[in-house]
């Protein structure tokens, strides 16, 4: 594992399971959980897919902007190591 190396934005369960299956897997893998207006916003039915793989030594994150109490519930129970916030203004 590569410390401290973070990728962002995957969206699809090819490319996550190339990154955590190589020989050099990232620290951290984000996936962008409810901002609809990125082009890397994954809905939540994929996200409970994707991160429901084995991810061996990678820490999976949430990227969260300005995330209100429905989304917070919903995914609480995912396998999350980490949530990064953004934009916080409602909690």
């Amino acid at each position: 594992m590569v410390k401290g190396i973070k990728i962002c934005g995957v969206s699809d369960l090819e490319t996550l399971n190339h990154i955590v299956n190589h020989q050099f897997p990232p620290s951290f893998v984000g996936f962008i959980s409810n901002y609809k207006k990125s082009k890397r916003y994954v809905e939540y039915e994929k996200l409970k897919k994707l991160v429901n793989i084995k991810k061996k030594e990678t820490s999976f994150v949430a990227v969260l902007v300005d995330p209100d109490n429905k989304i917070l519930e919903q995914i609480k129970e995912l396998s999350f190591d980490f949530y990064q916030l953004y934009d916080v203004r409602s909690l």
